[in-house]
This record gives C-alpha cells, structure tokens and sequence, in this order.
C-alpha cells in the first residue's frame, strides 16, 4: 500500500489501498434494460451470418458492447481495452468485454445481410417505440448531412455544399417520436435528392404500421422531385416540400391572376399569399404551391397535396428543422459520422449502430423516465443517470455495488424511480 500526503494540505493523505471504484455506477440500469425480457428478445432475433471457427464471442454480443460503449459516451474502440479490465462493466453485464482489436474484426467481418440485420433490429426497436407511443400519425423528415473524412478512404468524395471530402449519407426520422427510421450511407459527391425515391419507398414497404393512419412526409428543396412526389401520392401520403425558386414561380407569385392579393395572412411573423397550381416541365401534373414572403423580400415556395389551410401547412412546415436537433444529437451523442476505418462498409455498419443505440435510448427513456425528462439529451441522461460514483465490495457471496448517496437526493429520486420502472420489465 501506497499513502502519500497531500502537500497542499497536510490533513488530506491520498491512499491506493481502496476498493474498485467506478464512474459507471449507474450502469445497472442501462443493464437492467439491455438484458431485460422485452429487450433480449429484439437481439435473440438478431441473425448473422458467422463463419469464424470457435469464435470466443458471438457476433450480437459484440454488437452489444459497441451499443454499451456508445451509450456510455466512449466514442473510441480503444476504450474496449479499459473496459475489459473495469470490474464494474464484467459484473453490470455478466460477461467479459472484448478488446479493441476484437471489435475491429467484428466490424470487417459483417456482411450485406448482416447489415440488413441491423436495419431490421433498428425497424422492430422503432415499432416498440411506436406501441408505446400510439400515435396514429407518423411525421417523417427526410434530409442530408455531412460526414467528415480523413485520408483515403472508400467513395468519398467532393461536397460543394459542405466545401468538403467525405460522405453525405441520407436520414428520415419521426418528428413525434424523435426517432431515426432510416439512414443510407452515399458518397460525398451525390446530390442531395438521387436515390430519395428508392430510400424512401425501401422504408415504406418495410417501416409502416398498421397503427398509423395518416403519414406525412417533409423535405428541402432537393427533395422536390416528380418521382418521389409520384411515390408518394401512389402510397396515399401527405407530404410538404420546398420547391426551389426560379423565374416563373417568382412571376406567378407575383401575378394577381394566380394569387389573391387580398387574402395575405400574417404567420409568425412571415406573410403567405393564397396558393396557386403549377406544374413544373417535368411534373405530370399541377399541383399545389403556397407562397411565403419574410419581412426582408424573401420568398419560399412549398409544394404539397395536404388540403389544410396555409397557415397549417407553413406550420407543419417549419416544423421540419426538428430533424436538424436529431441529427445534431446523433453526430454530438452517440457517434454518428464516426468514419475512422478506411471500409465504406465498416463505417456504414458503424452509423447503423448510432442509430440503433441512439433509438434503444428513445425507448429506455420513454419507460425509465417521468413525462418531463422525456427530451433530454443524452448527455444530461448519463450525467444524472449513468455516470454516478460508485464502490464495488464483495460480502457474504455477494458484490456490492455502493453507489453515490446523493442520488436519492439529487433529481428528487428519479434514479429509483428509473429502477423501478426497469424491474417491472422483468415481471
């Protein structure tokens, strides 16, 4: 044993003689809903394809422990290393954690069905998400982002959007339920809307419930194509989309004989003219253009086949940014854009795993927590819930995991509120 004196202070003596303590005391519950009934079941109904021989771990539990690590907060595979030796992680999750080298292997043996694999956990953690929530309307935002990358890496390329070399992959998300329906790993020089059409259908022949009833679908401009348009209405969906601005839009917008000039409305700060039907030279048909003037002389073009007043439709509009706060959660908490292998399908395997853990939280949180800490972040959801101070002994053939006393204090004693919510699980 090693006792020093602090020299600072000399009432305060440092020691190493103590007993294991972790960072991670609030791990139980992320194990007591991972390893929960409901839960192992989305994972026992996991199928890859596994052709090693005597492999030490199988390939969900490797899933499972980069769906811990994420979770956790570890954005590095390294930490693999750290973890293989905390007593606390061997003992939450009853089992001993890989290292990184055997993460990494996992990720270069996934296959394309492997991938659909994860695609299908992803589709049945959602349609929990949604029994839970019984929304009978489902608002799907569909967009593009950005995705860093370093060095030579496959199908990067250009962005002159982004003014950069990487991907842009395509995401969908439900704004109700906060939720990521779908996502599709692209090259950085694709443009925006090719392969909308495909991505979307793929997800309507697949993602839908019997439970929603009615189902609109938002997009930027880059969205605005007739063959998606065309998609959509043969599904008997709902959608808004901006158009982008050109001469003639701006001549109709302006023509009293498309617009009613004495019908302007005030929303938010913004005027919208009474709509007008334009067909576009590419479009098959008319259809339904509502026009929005800001206080500055901008002017914004909205395509849709909903039959609300304007004022409604520009408000279910402007209501889509909603997916810029996803996608600034996923990139910020759980490690979506991670492109760090030089395989463009490990790094889509990885931006799938960010989906699955950032929904897997969704649904933890939509049973753990009470009606008010439902839109925290999960930063504030480690820091209140996961990352609490902790002290491992062992008593009577027992471990004893002490946790920081506080927490019945601190948050009015949500952490055993959230215990209890999580054992009823195993009922």
């Amino acid at each position: 044993m090693t006792q020093k004196v602090l020299p600072s202070n000399h009432l305060v003596a440092v020691s190493d003689n103590g007993a294991p303590i972790t960072s991670d005391g609030g791990n139980v519950l992320l194990s007591m809903f991972l390893n929960s009934p409901v839960v192992s079941r989305l994972f026992n109904n996991v199928e890859f394809n596994d052709n090693r021989k005597n492999p030490r771990y199988a390939k969900v539990e490797l899933l499972l422990q980069m769906l811990i690590q994420v979770i956790e907060g570890y954005r590095n595979d390294n930490v693999a290393d750290y973890l293989t030796q905390d007593i606390e992680h061997r003992l939450v999750y009853a089992q001993n954690m890989a290292s990184q080298p055997t993460i990494s292997r996992f990720l270069s043996h996934l296959t394309n069905e492997d991938i659909d694999e994860l695609q299908e956990l992803n589709r049945r953690i959602v349609s929990l998400i949604d029994e839970r929530s019984a929304n009978t309307e489902l608002v799907l935002d569909l967009d593009s982002t950005y995705f860093e990358t370093f060095g030579h890496q496959e199908k990067i390329g250009f962005n002159y959007h982004y003014l950069n070399v990487g991907y842009h992959p395509l995401i969908m998300t439900d704004a109700l339920t906060v939720t990521v329906r779908q996502v599709s790993l692209r090259s950085g020089n694709t443009y925006t809307g090719n392969g909308a059409t495909e991505f979307v259908q793929g997800y309507l022949s697949t993602g839908l419930s019997a439970q929603h009833q009615t189902i609109i679908l938002r997009g930027d401009s880059g969205f605005a194509t007739p063959d998606l348009m065309e998609t959509l209405e043969g599904n008997n969906i709902f959608y808004t989309i901006r158009l982008k601005s050109n001469p003639r839009l701006k001549r109709m917008a302006l023509d009293g004989r498309y617009v009613n000039l004495d019908n302007l409305l005030t929303i938010e700060g913004q005027l919208t003219t009474d709509e007008f039907e334009y067909q576009a030279a590419s479009w098959d048909k008319a259809r339904r253009v509502i026009v929005l003037n800001d206080e500055h002389g901008g002017t914004q073009f909205i395509v849709t086949n909903l039959s609300l007043p304007q004022k409604d439709i520009v408000r279910v509009y402007r209501k889509r940014a909603a997916i810029e706060d996803i996608i600034r959660e996923l990139k910020g908490g759980f490690a979506f854009g991670k492109t760090d292998s030089s395989s463009f399908f490990a790094n889509k395997a990885r931006m799938w795993i960010s989906v699955i853990a950032s929904n897997l939280m969704r649904l933890m949180k939509s049973i753990a927590l009470d009606d008010q800490q439902q839109s925290w972040t999960i930063n504030t959801f480690r820091d209140r819930l996961l990352k609490i101070g902790g002290r491992v002994t062992k008593h009577a053939r027992k471990v004893i995991l002490t946790l920081d006393s506080r927490i019945q204090e601190q948050f009015d004693g949500l952490f055993w509120r959230a215990w209890e919510r999580l054992n009823a699980l195993w009922q």
